[in-house]
């Protein structure tokens, strides 16, 4: 075929890529077969045998050599190998030795397939609480309450969330001095840093008591960060004696387990009074009730607990404030869970502290060095994560929807709310009917 597009300076412009699609191997091959058979000619001309029978005989050779090439391109097939591979557990593909020897393919085949093909990828499998269909049932509930009642049953606009600039949402979280498995990127001919701590179980920490509410833009056209406070769960003492690490007198900081007690000691004595604090004046007066929300842990306080109830009451604002549980086995309901806390220990662990007191600065000033429009796509995310679990019918086994905040950002046009699922819509219907059920049976 190349031969055929010749003329008196050889093969034709573009003659190797023509041929290269018609046989779907590369330009490549053909310009190699065609110098072999260039060659073979010119050595039956040397030896006055060449004819145009030879040239046929020497054409068909070497397509023949390009199909069969390109039959036996993969010496293992690809079909069965995806087959073979998705046959097998999960638990028993998670290294490339593991999987070599369960499929017999050599582990560099494998390593080829991952980075070079795009055949294989590598997934991190993250545990999620177990749901039973109770917490799927309240799940549901708790993204049904979300939403806007006005744009509900709202003939011009279509349902969307509430902005949730009337929430605080509260939780604990341990940060650490160091961690096992740290990565660094040194020069190919640098010692490695050496780490070293008495025991891997025994590495120096502390919690944190974390509130958060949704930054916003207030009125005089300036941004309100949204961060009421984060505390330590613990408190500082002198150092009484001298030691290898320290003199006297030096400031130590000891942790506290938190209890019941200890959490609402904190929650009276630091966020509410932050709260009262941090919030600016026209966003405080604009809400009739700001919803603190936290998760339901053991020691957390119950929402009607009579020493909660009754300091809100001595503060007068029993009305103003109000605490709720969010649904159990429910971290992604929860902004600091969902992605604030990842954020704030990525930022943390670029530092090296090496005391309590170092990481308790390095945690506080992470915390008001945290950008406001990273916390306030946080929030949207959980406007996603709703519609995502009311698509799974409360579950959590949904994939996070990505909608490229980063992108709105930059344009202006990242949204404050967005437009609730309409799968939301059989939900609300059916719990209308279950109203109405239960409304009859009352009146029977």
């Amino acid at each position: 075929m190349v031969r055929a597009m010749c003329d008196d300076n050889g093969p034709a412009r573009g003659a190797f890529s023509v041929a290269a699609s018609f046989f779907n191997v590369s330009r490549q091959a053909i310009s190699t077969l065609y110098k072999k058979i260039q060659s073979n000619i010119q050595e039956l001309e040397d030896n006055g045998t060449a004819n145009d029978e030879d040239n046929m005989f020497i054409d068909s050779a070497f397509v023949s050599d390009i199909g069969n090439r390109r039959k036996g391109k993969y010496k293992h097939d690809r079909v069965a190998l995806k087959a073979a591979i998705k046959a097998m557990p999960s638990n028993q593909r998670r290294k490339h030795r593991h999987l070599s020897a369960k499929v017999n393919v050599p582990v560099s085949t494998l390593h080829k397939l991952l980075k070079g093909q795009h055949f294989l990828k590598r997934h991190s499998s993250a545990l999620k609480p177990k749901l039973t269909s109770t917490n799927k049932h309240l799940r549901a509930l708790h993204a049904l309450e979300k939403i806007d009642e006005a744009t509900i049953n709202s003939p011009t606009q279509s349902m969307k969330y509430r902005d949730l600039f009337d929430e605080v949402h509260v939780d604990e979280k341990c940060f650490y001095v160091s961690r096992d498995g740290e990565s660094y990127i040194i020069v190919y001919d640098e010692e490695p840093p050496e780490r070293e701590v008495g025991h891997k179980s025994h590495i120096t920490k502390v919690m944190f008591l974390c509130a958060q509410a949704r930054p916003r833009k207030l009125s005089n056209n300036t941004w309100w960060d949204g961060k009421i406070g984060i505390w330590p769960v613990g408190y500082y003492r002198a150092a009484q004696r001298d030691s290898v690490n320290r003199p006297a007198g030096t400031l130590l900081f000891e942790n506290e387990t938190i209890d019941m007690d200890k959490y609402r000691s904190m929650m009276i004595n630091d966020v509410v009074p932050a709260m009262l604090n941090e919030f600016p004046d026209t966003e405080y007066n604009k809400y009739q009730q700001i919803i603190i929300q936290q998760d339901g842990a053991p020691t957390h306080v119950n929402p009607w607990d009579h020493e909660w109830m009754q300091h809100l009451t001595d503060m007068g604002i029993e009305e103003k404030i109000k605490l709720v549980t969010q649904p159990a086995n429910s971290p992604d309901l929860n902004i600091n869970d969902l992605g604030f806390f990842n954020a704030l220990q990525s930022m943390c662990y670029c530092t090296t502290p090496t005391n309590e007191v170092d990481l308790i600065e390095m945690v506080t000033k992470t915390f008001k060095e945290c950008p406001t429009n990273k916390i306030n796509r946080i929030w949207l995310s959980l406007q996603t994560v709703f519609n995502n679990l009311i698509e799974d019918y409360g579950g959590n086994k949904y994939k996070m929807t990505r909608m490229g905040k980063d992108k709105l950002e930059h344009k202006n046009r990242l949204p404050v709310v967005l437009e609730v699922t309409p799968m939301a819509k059989y939900f609300l219907n059916d719990d209308l009917q279950q109203g109405n059920d239960d409304l009859t049976l009352q009146q029977g």
